[in-house]
Formats: structure tokens, sequence, C-alpha cells
């Protein structure tokens, strides 16, 4: 490896010991390209629709089984084993191929929502919640890793884009649909929706998508699979997320149980970058990939824009109810203008970007609106205007949605054919990581300038804690009470949309020095991979 350097990577590069490449590349007809194309769509609406038609309903849920103290587990143990495991699944792919490692996550996902559809009690929820996240965190990378096998680069960007707008679509979609759900049906049907949508998808890919396949038997793929490297992985990821959800929340971040799994995560991940690049024969992570310019700085980008988005999504729709006074179902209304700019410059950005063959112009242009646009939602307040709101929520969504697909190609077009599907899962890892970073630093510092204001407008025989957690609380109060506590709401808000600057801007910089590699028209391996010089 020593003769590598951050800016090159060819196809003279040595395989990993043991490793084996595959071409699953196929160029499908133009109306094949299509249904397999609207099958994958339906996956990605299907996996984001879900996490929040699920969010919605968890109130009901933790009423039903008289378990209120259990409903954030819910949540955390998708979250644990979808991130984890989404990592993963490149390299699964190469070793068992496309169609069937996406077929295995769909199904798994399915799986798991039939369990949770019919659970008995908070426990097994739990559980089946955990199955779904293995299955649904393989579903969005392998989705794009599947695009990348049947669709040249030059083409790529506008059917990414397209996906980046569906994500965007369901986002919001999910939680007018789970109030629906909740409120006149069942909250059982926020999971048994996923098996119509489920099985046309895996109807498509099974009759529609044919892509070369992969050589060996059974036994001998799962001789290649790292076990020992996926084990740190999965044990590193869990050890980090658990305080970054209970950090503020269940536990002190200063708490001993907090700050050991911090130093117990650390210390995992140096092990298993130890693993990967001295002992295992085919490494999840190919060490060579962090010896490329652009896959890296795509790394640093999502991660950061990553946590700037998450904060936007978790606390505009507080600052339309808290603020705004509006009910959780005109707040979610509310972010139409963020979802139509998203889907809009997505789309936009992806289709120019398939005519002129040029990103890197987008990429910059993206993460700089998404810098100014955190800026100008941090001077929100309770006397804002509807113009004002809806054209800062117009450019951030604009923002996120140049440079969110468009970054991603970034990082393909600078390695072989043999590293895309790992580039792949590891930008849509850590843009997730990312995002659970920015959800706890937000949360930890809205939570403290919350309750510093608080303290001092609040008057004696107001709840500190139903002002705190109560939207409904802090309109039943006489409006002379609820004023003070309003612009508290709003002092706090300015700060969680603060940090989104030096979040976006750390990503802005970075996007400065990616370069652009030509995108090519052909698929597949070739004699000689991009170099960027």
């Amino acid at each position: 490896m020593s003769n590598l350097n951050i800016d090159t990577i060819s196809s003279d590069t040595p395989l990993d010991p043991g490793e084996k490449v595959n071409d699953q590349t196929n160029q499908l007809p133009f109306k094949q390209l299509i249904i397999v194309f609207m099958g994958l769509a339906l996956a990605i609406f299907l996996s984001s629709l879900d996490q929040m038609i699920v969010t919605t309903a968890l109130p009901r849920i933790a009423s039903d089984f008289h378990a209120l103290s259990d409903i954030s587990w819910v949540a955390t143990s998708y979250l644990l084993t979808s991130t984890s495991f989404q990592p993963l699944y490149g390299k699964i792919s190469d070793i068992f191929g496309r169609k069937f490692t996406f077929l295995f996550a769909i199904s798994t996902f399915v799986a798991g929502s039939v369990l949770c559809g019919a659970s008995i009690d908070m426990p097994m929820l739990i559980v089946s919640r955990a199955i779904a996240g293995i299955g649904g965190g393989g579903i969005m990378s392998l989705v794009m890793i599947i695009i990348s096998d049947i669709v040249p680069l030059r083409e790529r960007g506008k059917y990414q884009g397209i996906l980046g707008g569906t994500f965007t679509i369901s986002s919001v979609l999910g939680p007018l649909i789970g109030g629906v759900f909740t409120d006149r049906l069942s909250w059982r049907w926020a999971f048994y929706i996923n098996l119509p949508t489920a099985a046309l998808t895996i109807t498509i890919i099974i009759t529609i998508l044919h892509l070369p396949h992969v050589y060996g038997s059974f036994k001998e793929k799962l001789k290649r699979i790292d076990f020992l490297g996926t084990t740190f992985l999965i044990a590193s990821t869990v050890t980090i997320l658990l305080p970054l959800n209970w950090g503020g929340n269940t536990y002190p971040w200063n708490s001993s149980i907090v700050i050991s799994l911090f130093c117990v995560g650390a210390v995992l991940i140096c092990v298993f970058l130890f693993i990967e690049f001295r002992i295992a024969v085919e490494p999840i992570v190919p060490q060579r990939l962090f010896k490329i310019r652009n896959p890296v700085l795509v790394y640093i980008g999502s991660f950061f824009i990553g946590m700037a988005f998450y904060g936007f999504i978790y606390y505009l729709p507080l600052y339309f109810q808290a603020v705004r006074g509006y009910s959780a179902t005109k707040a979610g209304l509310q972010l139409l203008p963020l979802v139509l700019g998203l889907v809009a410059f997505s789309t936009g950005s992806g289709f120019a970007t398939s005519l002129s063959g040029r990103y890197h112009p987008w990429i910059i242009f993206g993460y700089g609106l998404t810098t100014i646009s955190a800026g100008l939602l941090s001077t929100l307040n309770e006397n804002s205007n509807r113009g004002e709101e809806i054209g800062y929520l117009l450019m951030a969504g604009a923002g996120l949605g140049c440079s969110m697909q468009t970054a991603l190609l970034a990082a393909q077009s600078a390695v072989e054919y043999r590293d895309i599907a790992v580039v792949t899962s590891l930008s849509s890892f850590f843009r997730t990581i990312g995002g659970v970073f920015g959800v706890a630093i937000s949360g930890s510092i809205f939570n403290n300038k919350l309750s510093s204001h608080l303290v001092d407008v609040l008057p004696p025989g107001i709840s500190f804690d139903l002002v705190k957690n109560s939207v409904e609380y802090i309109r039943s109060l006489p409006p002379d009470v609820q004023v003070p506590i309003i612009h508290a709401y709003v002092q706090s808000l300015r700060y969680v949309f603060l940090i989104g600057v030096p979040m976006a801007g750390v990503a802005f910089i970075h996007s400065l020095f990616i370069k652009h590699v030509p995108l090519r028209k052909t698929l597949g391996p070739i004699e000689k991979a991009p170099i960027d010089k």
C-alpha cells in the first residue's frame, strides 16, 4: 500500500489478500431500467416513511402497553441495529451479490415489521424493532449501490437526485400518515403498511432486475466475511450511540455510565481499525479508501452536513409548535418549503450534473447555502412573518438538495469499481452517524439553555417540567405568562440553529478541496480507474 497517496488510486493497486472482484454491472434497456428504478424508489420511500410513522405512533403504543418509561427503547433499538449494520452491507453485497443482499435486507425489514405489528407487549416490540433495523439499515445504501451497477456515472446524478427527493417527501408524509393511522385505525397499521409496498418492491427486483451472478459457493462466501471486524464495528457503534441517546436525557452527560461508554467505544474503534488495516483478509473498510482525497472529504462533509440536517428536521417542528402555536400536524405542513426546496434542487442538480458532467460546483453551492440558511434560521422569533419562514426553509432545502447526492457522485467517481459498494455504504453511514451526533449536541444545548431561561421567567405556581415538555400546557396558560415562556423557547432554539452554521461550514470548507473526476458514460471495471490529478 505504500505506493498510494491521498490523491490517486489505480487498478494497479494490489488486492487485499483473499479479495475477489466481481463485475455485477448490467446496462438494462430503458423501459426495464425505469421499472427497476421505481421499485428502488419504493424501497427508499418505505424505509424513510416507516421511521417517521412509528415516531408519531409511539405515544399511543406506550399507552396501550402501559410502558411509557420504555418508549425510548423502541426508537433506540431500531437506531442501534440500523446504524451498526449499515456499513456492512457494502462488503456483503460484493460477496453475495447486490440482488441477494438487497432481498435479504428488505425481507428482514418486513419480517421485523410484521412482528412489530403483532407485538403483545413492549419487550416484544423492542426486539422486533431491532430486527427491522437490521434490514432497514441496508436499504438506502443498497439502493444507491444497485443504481451504480445499472446506471453509468454520467447519468447517475438524475436518478440519485430523484431518490433523494423521495426520501425527503416520505420523511414529511410519515408523521401525517402516522397520525391518521393512530387516531382512525390502529397503531399496528404503522407497521403493516410496509407489507404491500415491500411486496411490490421484492416482485420487481426478483422479476426485472438481472445482474451477473457472483461466483463461489455459499460456504466460500461465508469464509470471505470479516466476522472479527464485523463484531468490533457493531460493538463500537452501539457503545457510541447509546451515550449519545442517553446523555442529557436518561443520564447526565457527566455521569459515569455515559463517560465510560464513550471511552469503551473509542477503544473498540481503535481495535476495529487495527483489525481492518492489519489483520483482516478481506476488510469491511479497506485502508486504501482513506488514502484517496475525494472519499475522505465526502465522509467528513457527510458527517457534518448530517449534523446540521437532522438538527433542522428535529427542531423546526418544535419552533412551529412552541413558538408559533401550531398543532403537530400543521407544524409538519409548515416544513413543506424545506421539502419542496430539497426535492426540486436534488432533482434539478442531478439532471444538471448528468447533462454537464460537473458535480463539484453543486456541492460547494449546496454546502455554502446550507451554512447561510442555518444562520438565517437562527433569526426566527415569535414575530417573524410567513415570508421569512418560507424563504429560509426553502433556502435550507435547496442547499441540502444540491449537495447530498452530488457529494456521493464525487466519492464514487474517484474509486475503482471494486470499491463502489463500500464507499457508497460508508457515505450513508457517516451522514447517519453525523445526524445522531447533531441531534445529541443540539438537544443538550437546547435543554440547558431552556432551563436557564425558564428559571428567570416562570412565576410561582407554574410547573417547570410541564413547560419544558408540553406545548399544550404552555397554550393553556394566561397570555401574559405565555409571552416570556415563548421568548425563552425562541432564545434556546436560536442556539440550536446557530450551531448548524459551523457544522455546515466545516462541510463547505472541505468541499472546496474535492477534485473533479470525469464521469464515465460506461459501466463496470475499466483498465485504469479514474486518477485524481
